[in-house]
């Protein structure tokens, strides 16, 4: 129900009550004239049902002429006389049955009933008696009442009369209005958008959504008027459509406009007007809807800027191209008149300008006595060092700043973030103080943010360029001194063989000339000497192959791996209690013959070697998948403890003091086996033998 329509409703209910109490004034006239005329009658011991009979007449017409239940009783609460609009009310008609009207009042306001009685005993009356009442059908009523007390020609009490109307729509009436005006109470105060109940120009009443939007508290705001809070430029066009809608052209508007916070920033929102009118068409409110859309503004300011930067730089990988057009476009953006990208340098812990907007650019567009500040050095070095922008209203009071050409009083400053790292500063100045907004701070981010990946994949293409030309020279001069290695290991190896042979043959000529003068022991070290020789002899082979291997990695030739294991059987000294079994018969792919002969020559050596069961089985297989091949050499020797599934691949890394094991074997297979991007491991318990893996790429 609109408030309109409630004061239309109170109107009428205030003329109906004055005709009530008109119509009650005339009745109690009549009463009070039939009475002293029955009494003239009857005299005063007579009924005064009696006398009032006498007078039936002249209360009919009074009784037909009201809407309202009338009813007379005696001062004890006895129903005297009851009118039709009373029987219909209350389902009694006192014809038929005697009724009392503490018959009628309901159990909870039995109290309240008894005080307006005693009220009316003692004024003489009681008016707006409002309460609920029991009908003869068990049905609740809700009546309202105004009575008043009927006396003899002494001004002795003899009766009381009452008119009753019956309010039960109304009061549930009134009451689902009170309810709902809660609930629409309840739904206003926690809406999420912002909602003023102004009259001109003046703040009735807000809510939380709104109080929360300025920053004020309701008390506040009461004090306040629209013009207080709108910004001066928007005022003017709010107030052209608010004479329209006072002049009834239109009943509603809608218009963007900037509001001023308590804290004095500035927000945009989209408020939506509409008027309360009267009965006669005049605005008496005026409901304003307030929703904030400073971000979406924003937004679109943002991507105004992204399409124009976007565009600018699209295609671009020079750094300084990069940079030249997001300063362009920022200072554009910002109104200012500087405006510089500086490159930060983590290494040398220095930061650099390599593009400027502004009087720092000479005639050839080149920044003039370009600066060079380390990290934590001005404003700018302390936003590279901290990752924090910042804005700075007054660069007179702030002892950081370093004047770069001439002193300006505002200056922003946005650091360039990429994975969690300052890689280049945004830094824009102004002539006048407290110029940059936090809106202008957000909208810089914003572009900081989609120029760093470019800037970032510029900057670490000329890197990559730099390490290119760095990495040639570095290629050219390792090979050459990789050359100068597998020289220098094969003339190593000569010399060292040298002696080695030199050793041996002199330990061969003592034994011989000495023959059958020496005791046991002296043969027994005469052994061990010749058993470490021929341990060093092996070791440097095995040096020599391991330094050899990766010198012809480009060889691509198709290998038959099947003829290579086959070979190795038969070149390899085997037990005659050990087998060797193909399983299937290996595929062949693309290498050098003589590493992948090093592989299983190494693999099946040791599993040779390191066989301890009366029957040894060493047994070969492959597997293959999309992309590879899975070869396996598998035993049931010794087996190799879990700790020591990583170190066996390790050069030198043996895990006995056997001769025949110089700890470089498995060092090569793996060397091999990287060499060709595959992976090599071993599955092995201690005493349950062992299998070794390896892959090959198609």
């Amino acid at each position: 129900m609109s408030q309109n329509q409630i004061d239309i409703l109170q109107r009428a209910l205030h003329r109906e009550r004055l005709a009530r109490k008109q119509a009650e004034k005339i009745l109690e006239d009549k009463s009070l004239q039939l009475y002293n005329t029955a009494e003239e009658l009857k005299k005063a011991n007579e009924k005064l049902g009696q006398l009032l009979d006498e007078k039936t007449s002249q209360l009919q017409g009074v009784f037909e002429n009201i809407n309202d239940a009338y009813l007379v009783m005696d001062l004890s609460g006895n129903v005297l006389k009851m009118n039709d609009a009373a029987i219909d009310l209350f389902g009694y008609d006192i014809d038929e049955e005697d009724l009392n009207v503490i018959n009628l009042i309901y159990k909870e306001d039995y109290t309240y009933a008894m005080e307006s009685f005693m009220q009316l005993r003692e004024e003489g009356f009681f008016t707006d008696y409002t309460a609920r009442v029991f009908t003869r059908r068990k049905e609740v009523k809700w009546v309202h009442i105004n009575a008043s007390v009927v006396y003899d020609k002494q001004n002795k009490p003899i009766a009381a009369q009452g008119v009753v109307r019956d309010i039960t729509e109304t009061k549930y009436t009134t009451e689902l209005i009170e309810e709902q005006k809660k609930q629409l109470d309840v739904i206003v105060e926690n809406a999420p958008f912002g909602i003023a109940l102004t009259q001109f120009g003046k703040m009735l009443k807000t809510n939380r959504a709104f109080q929360n939007l300025l920053g004020y508290t309701e008390e506040e705001l009461k004090v306040t008027t629209v013009k207080d809070i709108s910004v001066v430029e928007d005022y003017p066009e709010s107030r052209i459509q608010m004479e329209k809608m006072n002049s009834g052209a239109i009943d509603n508007f809608v218009i963007n406009k900037r509001y001023k916070k308590k804290d004095g920033s500035i927000i945009w929102a989209k408020t939506n007007v509409n008027a309360v009118r009267d009965q006669l068409g005049n605005t008496k409110y005026q409901v304003a809807l307030i929703e904030d859309i400073t971000s979406e503004r924003e937004k679109t300011l943002i991507i105004d800027m992204i399409n124009e930067v976007a565009k600018s730089i699209l295609g671009k990988v020079d750094i300084y191209e990069i940079a030249w057009e997001i300063t362009n476009s920022i200072a554009k953006f910002l109104g200012t008149e500087d405006c510089v990208i500086y490159l930060v340098n983590n290494k040398e812990k220095t930061i650099e300008q390599i593009a400027t907007y502004g009087e720092k650019l000479n005639e050839k567009n080149q920044i003039a006595n370009k600066m060079t500040l380390h990290l934590g050095q001005g404003i700018v070095g302390m936003v590279a060092q901290t990752g924090k922008a910042q804005i700075v209203n007054d660069t007179s009071k702030d002892d950081r700043y370093v004047v770069d050409g001439k002193r300006r009083l505002s200056e922003i400053t946005v650091p360039i973030l990429r994975d969690g790292e300052v890689i280049g500063i945004i830094d824009a100045e102004h002539n006048d103080k407290n110029y940059y907004t936090k809106e202008h701070l957000r909208t810089i981010q914003n572009i900081a943010n989609l120029v760093a990946m470019q800037l970032k994949s510029a900057i670490n293409l000329r890197e990559r360029e730099k390490a290119e030309s760095q990495n040639v020279e570095l290629l050219k001069a390792l090979e050459k001194r990789n050359n100068e290695l597998q020289e220098y290991a094969h003339v190593v190896s000569h010399d060292l063989k040298s002696p080695l042979r030199s050793i041996n043959a002199l330990t061969a000529w003592i034994k011989e000339d000495n023959k059958g003068k020496l005791d046991a022991v002296s043969l027994q070290n005469f052994g061990l000497i010749e058993t470490t020789l021929e341990k060093m002899e092996q070791l440097i082979i095995d040096i020599l192959e391991y330094s050899s291997i990766g010198t012809d990695a480009n060889v691509t030739k198709r290998v038959n791996l099947h003829n290579i294991v086959n070979d190795l059987k038969q070149v390899l000294y085997v037990p005659k209690h050990i087998s060797i079994e193909v399983l299937k018969v290996l595929p062949t792919v693309k290498g050098d013959k003589v590493k992948f002969q090093q592989v299983f020559q190494n693999l099946i050596g040791n599993a040779i070697k390191f066989n301890d069961k009366e029957k040894g089985l060493i047994e070969i297989d492959y597997f293959e998948h999309k992309t590879h091949y899975q070869f396996l050499v598998k035993d049931n020797g010794v087996g190799i403890e879990k700790k020591y599934h990583d170190k066996i691949f390790k050069i030198f890394h043996s895990l006995d003091n056997s001769k025949a094991s110089s700890g470089i074997g498995l060092s090569i297979v793996k060397k091999v086996i990287d060499l060709y991007q595959g992976e090599v491991w071993v599955e092995s318990k201690l005493n349950k033998g062992a299998t070794f893996h390896f892959t090959i790429k198609k």
